[in-house]
């Protein structure tokens, strides 16, 4: 039976945001950490956590993590696109020359974006950016972009970088940030927003989406808003450009304030109203905790906290992740993974490398119901059980019994034996889980394998449903080779791993 949500009577707001007590720093609480501020928890993960404490398992998360370094392909083609795109209406004639030029340069990006959808999942992987990686989807899933609507690598990969420099950051100072990065500028049309015709998007969306939710500001505001970030444009494709003529330099009024505002003005001026405290923080809790409501009093105590220290996004994340309500039994094995989560902890704790074919990891994410760079909406993915359909337990089945197949190389395409050459060269080949590995559990009784299975792969609540069930598969079969690979398929196609 699952454990009701916390609420002030039974678990009070005090205790809520301090921090976990040394001596309740255990496995369980070790394994729940490191599954939900990154991917999976291994077994020399989970000892290496207990040999420190909690803080400096937080701290160490995030430190260590590596940049993601931009392609050399990614940073030519960015370097000429502009010139590239200019040339098409300055130097071709006929539409068909026009039409033509920009479908190579289109088909150019597509590739790069590939390769840029490739290079994250395999940096992503690497245990040492896990946690970071995740955080940064958490705010790409904030302050949403997608593929279909800004149709250039660069600016994607810049927006996401901007993010990821942004997690050491002021929660104010990112959101200003972003209303500079052109792909934002595209995406919510501020390259649009004049004096003399406001758009409201960007105004809309940051009010709604980015900072206070529905319900915390007018229409009032939102119109009154607009005219603050008139002006803002995006220059040689990559360069943010204030264009003072088209901005509005009246006097503005928005949350009853009034003066000659610009956009910095406005993000300032949203921050000191009440609703700024707490809404990245119900965004943070349905990310990475529960998909219901938690009691407001624990949402506007952290709030409180998190004003007093200006904002301060490192401090946030290492209240809630250190906090003891973050550890409540309510919240241990009750999410349910999204599909980036599913394949990348695969990966980890079956010590394997990302897929190096492009077609199969990108479809599958697909598939899956989370194409790379590419939510729904401008409210980006909903989590939780919305990950959960007939169409997306079947892709997810079927990348299992993918990895516990043998590669048969001869069937590759070209580009495909390219990728993998590729990455055996680089050191990658252990991408598929080979009867070698497996063999390794046959000298521990069934008893023993099915200890270990459910241990380090499935969350507690779920294992004493799950450990008898194990045992039973793996005795049930004269080949205890067959039956370790039967029972390692048949527990990560449950719906317990699918859940953290």
């Amino acid at each position: 039976m699952a454990t009701p949500l916390p609420t002030p009577s039974s678990f009070s707001v005090k205790d809520a945001w301090k921090p976990l007590p040394k001596g309740a720093w255990n496995e369980v609480h070790a394994a729940h950490l490191l599954r939900r501020i990154g991917f999976a928890a291994t077994p020399e993960l989970v000892q290496s956590a207990l040999q420190t404490n909690v803080e400096t398992t937080i701290s160490k998360a995030f430190r260590d993590a590596e940049p993601l370094v931009k392609s050399k392909a990614l940073s030519e083609f960015a370097a000429t696109a502009n010139e590239n795109y200019r040339a098409i209406y300055r130097d071709l004639k006929t539409q068909e020359e026009k039409r033509d030029r920009r479908n190579e340069l289109r088909k150019e990006d597509n590739k790069l974006f590939r390769e840029y959808g490739m290079s994250w999942f395999r940096h992503a992987r690497k245990q040492r950016n896990s946690a970071t990686e995740k955080l940064v989807l958490f705010l790409q899933d904030v302050f949403v972009v997608d593929r279909r609507t800004i149709q250039d690598t660069p600016s994607l990969f810049n927006m996401q970088q901007i993010l990821r420099e942004g997690l050491g950051m002021k929660y104010d100072d990112l959101c200003k940030w972003v209303s500079r990065e052109p792909a934002m500028i595209r995406y919510l049309d501020l390259d649009k927003n004049t004096a003399r015709k406001p758009n409201e998007n960007f105004a809309r969306e940051l009010f709604e989406l980015f900072t206070l939710g529905e319900g915390n500001y007018t229409e009032t505001d939102i119109k009154e808003a607009a005219r603050a970030f008139t002006g803002y444009r995006a220059r040689n494709r990559y360069e943010f450009y204030f264009q003072r003529k088209l901005h509005d330099t009246d006097r503005k009024t928005v949350f009853n304030e009034t003066g000659n505002w610009d956009g910095d003005d406005i993000i300032d001026i949203t921050f000191r109203q009440p609703a700024a405290k707490t809404y990245l923080i119900k965004e943070l809790f349905k990310f990475y905790l529960t998909e219901e409501t938690v009691h407001r009093e624990y949402v506007e105590e952290l709030g409180n906290m998190w004003a007093n220290h200006d904002f301060e996004l490192s401090y946030l994340v290492n209240t809630f992740f250190g906090s003891q309500l973050f550890y409540h039994p309510a919240f241990q094995g009750n999410l349910v993974k999204s599909p980036v989560h599913f394949y990348l902890g695969l990966c980890q704790d079956l010590r394997l490398d990302v897929v190096p074919f492009e077609s199969r990891l990108l479809r599958s994410m697909d598939v899956m119901g989370q194409s790379f760079y590419n939510p729904p909406n401008v409210q980006g993915w909903l989590y939780g059980e919305y990950w959960i359909n007939s169409t997306t337990i079947s892709a997810r089945r079927q990348l299992v019994d993918y990895l516990f197949t043998a590669l048969n190389e001869e069937k590759l395409n070209g580009n495909d034996q390219k990728s993998l050459k590729i990455a055996r060269n680089e050191g990658r080949g252990d991408f598929l889980v080979t009867q070698d590995r497996l063999t390794q559990l046959t000298s521990l009784e069934p008893s023993e394998i099915a200890t270990h299975l459910t241990k380090y792969l499935i969350t507690a609540p779920s294992r004493p449903t799950y450990k008898p069930v194990l045992q039973n598969l793996l005795r049930s079969s004269d080949s205890l080779d067959n039956s370790i690979r039967y029972a390692i398929i048949a527990l990560l196609q449950s719906p317990a791993y699918n859940l953290c």
